[in-house]
């Protein structure tokens, strides 16, 4: 049995911004990740992104998931 988890965060690292905002997103949701969160330290941008939706948010901020809980980035 496989375990798919509800949310992935993802930070973005340093020399690996194309693969943490481009290829991982895309690739979570495929695999049946409801919502995917990627913080960028640097500049404090979060995207919160599910199915059919991307939103822009700045650090901190309180975001409540599918699955009813809430994570503060």
């Amino acid at each position: 049995m496989t375990l798919i988890p509800e949310a992935v965060i993802e930070v973005v690292s340093k020399g690996y911004e194309a693969k943490d905002l481009e290829i991982g997103p895309p690739f979570y949701l495929s695999q049946g990740v409801k919502d995917v969160l990627v913080f960028d330290p640097a500049t404090l941008l979060v995207l919160h992104i599910k199915h059919g939706a991307a939103v822009r948010l700045i650090s901190p901020v309180e975001i409540v998931l599918q699955c009813g809980c809430a994570v503060t980035i």
